[in-house]
């Protein structure tokens, strides 16, 4: 009997002590959980080409849609002066396209209002990739700077809360300049189309662009 008492004095014991180590170790685990990172969200600006097969083409409207070897169809905007008579649609083309992007740094709590915005934070983050091919702008508040190349952000109306993290060298020097409570403005143009050429014998492709 004794024996019988010493093991259920033991079992009470243990039960006690995994009931008392809950509390403690579920908080543990909330606070080690990390704001959402998005890497690299926003595209480079610049001047690019890239080659495949056109699968939409509409003069009047001035867009096309190309497809890669590799990688999603990529819509774009035709620039007014582009020659487009010369391609049709199922050619392979090469073509040459510009996007521009700019960062402004402004006042803390700037209102979203006084900027024309077309996503906010969580929108961007819930986008697979980030910012797509079309125009956007965004404007957020700086919450927290986590070093070189990353700070956390919060859409200026309210939301969650995101880490955002660039290897590009010259945006991480941009980074450095921030300071909490400023309000980022980032607006990206859609791609603009200033060169359509075919590729290859007949546009097939053949003996390359």
């Amino acid at each position: 009997m004794r024996y019988l008492d010493l093991l259920k004095r033991s079992a009470a014991a243990a039960l006690l002590a995994c009931a008392l180590m809950l509390p403690v170790a579920v908080p543990r685990h909330a606070a080690a959980q990390a704001n959402p990172t998005m890497t690299n969200v926003v595209p480079d600006g610049g001047e690019f080409s890239v080659q495949g097969t056109l699968k939409e083409l509409d003069p009047g409207a001035l867009t096309l849609t190309i497809a890669p070897r590799s990688g999603p169809p990529i819509p774009m905007t035709v620039a007014p002066n582009v020659e487009l008579a010369n391609v049709s649609v199922g050619d392979v083309a090469n073509v040459h396209y510009t996007r521009s992007v700019t960062f402004v740094i402004g006042p803390p709590r700037l209102s979203a209002g006084q900027v024309p915005v077309t996503s906010t934070v969580d929108q961007v983050a819930q986008t697979p990739g980030g910012i797509g091919f079309g125009a956007a702008v965004v404007v957020a508040r700086v919450v927290k700077l986590n070093g070189p190349g990353s700070f956390d952000i919060v859409n200026n109306n309210g939301g969650g809360i995101y880490a955002i993290r660039s290897t590009n060298p010259s945006r991480q020097a941009a980074i450095s300049q921030l300071k909490v409570g400023d309000s980022i403005t980032v607006s990206v143009s859609p791609l603009i189309a200033t060169s359509v050429a075919k590729c290859g014998l007949f546009g097939m492709g053949v003996f390359g662009c």
